[in-house]
């Protein structure tokens, strides 16, 4: 279910006053504290490919006109992935491993509500530094391939982060961003894919920072509906009024 801030509904109020509810964080939390968005991200990569002698200007062309069609981001991903090599890795390091990109209010207020899980597919660590500064310790964090501690810590109800998408301080090799990169993961990683199964449905999920139009949101939610078919607990999504769309949003009531 979609909602604005200005209207909140109770039951999102109430799941996380009971422990019910936890956040999915997506790019638009990092967008505000200085990272790119998903579409600039592609953007940078394509500026990046455009320097690199070996990749032909007529493909540079191609990516830009692709790049109009943000239907075609995952396909773009992919593409770049592949012609950029190392050079790929590089990137990836030097925009998001190594910043010194702080965290905005929005993220200490995140720490700061009720929850024991924060879910996110960003690579930074905005989130880890704004617990830091509010709580004074290091969150347990984990990536996708760490499902056995991650499930350890769901079910006991410890506070932790889940980099659904992995870290890029950890490891750039392991960053999730093609689509090839999502399925080979849900299909390498059994125990994930469980506890992703669990997560979403024994609780309720506000999306945060995430776009209707957005690739990887998407692409979630075509696994969850291939996962239990819509059945489980609300989901919900905060969205900015001026880019809601009532034709989007009710895909999502299904």
């Amino acid at each position: 279910m979609a909602f604005t801030i200005n209207k909140i509904p109770n039951e999102v109020i109430d799941n996380f006053k009971n422990g019910y509810s936890i956040f999915f964080v997506g790019a638009g939390l990092s967008e505000g504290a200085g990272y790119p968005s998903w579409g600039r991200l592609i953007e940078l990569l394509i500026d990046h490919a455009n320097k690199q002698p070996w990749i032909s200007e007529d493909k540079i062309i191609e990516y830009n006109k692709l790049l109009k069609d943000n239907s075609k981001f995952l396909f773009l991903a992919e593409e770049l992935k592949i012609e950029l090599g190392s050079q790929y890795y590089t990137f990836m390091e030097e925009h998001f491993a190594n910043s010194d990109i702080q965290p905005t209010m929005n993220h200490e207020l995140l720490v700061s509500i009720k929850s024991n899980l924060i879910l996110t597919i960003n690579y930074d660590n905005l989130i880890e530094k704004a617990y830091i500064k509010i709580k004074g310790d290091y969150p347990n964090t984990f990536t996708y391939s760490q499902s056995k501690e991650a499930a350890n810590n769901f079910w006991k109800e410890r506070f932790f982060i889940l980099k659904a998408h992995g870290d890029a301080k950890r490891d750039v090799n392991t960053l999730i961003l093609s689509q090839k990169d999502y399925r080979r993961t849900l299909y390498r990683e059994p125990g994930y894919r469980s506890l992703l199964q669990s997560i979403f449905t024994s609780k309720s999920i506000l999306f945060i920072g995430i776009s209707l139009t957005d690739p990887e949101f998407n692409q979630l939610l075509d696994f969850l509906h291939d996962s239990y078919h819509g059945g489980g607990p609300t989901h919900y999504l905060l969205l900015d009024s001026s880019k809601n769309s009532t034709v989007l949003s009710r895909r999502y009531l299904a």
